[in-house]
């Protein structure tokens, strides 16, 4: 099962503490490394997915709203 956006962002966060307190050895800072550019791909991946909705819902109202004006689109 994927984590949600906010599981995985909190997940990343946790990753860059334990990394940037450097208290990790070598293998597990590795290991949190992978997993962390993972999480980062996957948050990144939903953002964009967002993001492209929400532009694709933004050109539909846009569209409809034409269409109630007469067809008419504000510039």
């Amino acid at each position: 099962k994927k984590p949600t956006f906010e599981e995985a962002m909190k997940q990343l966060e946790q990753i860059v503490d334990k990394l940037e307190h450097g208290d990790e050895p070598l293998e597990e800072s590795l290991k949190l490394y992978e997993e962390g550019t993972s999480l980062a791909a996957y948050c990144y991946t939903t953002l964009q997915n967002a993001q492209q909705k929400v532009e694709q819902l933004s050109q539909e109202n846009a569209e409809q709203d034409g269409e109630k004006s007469g067809g008419e689109t504000a510039v």
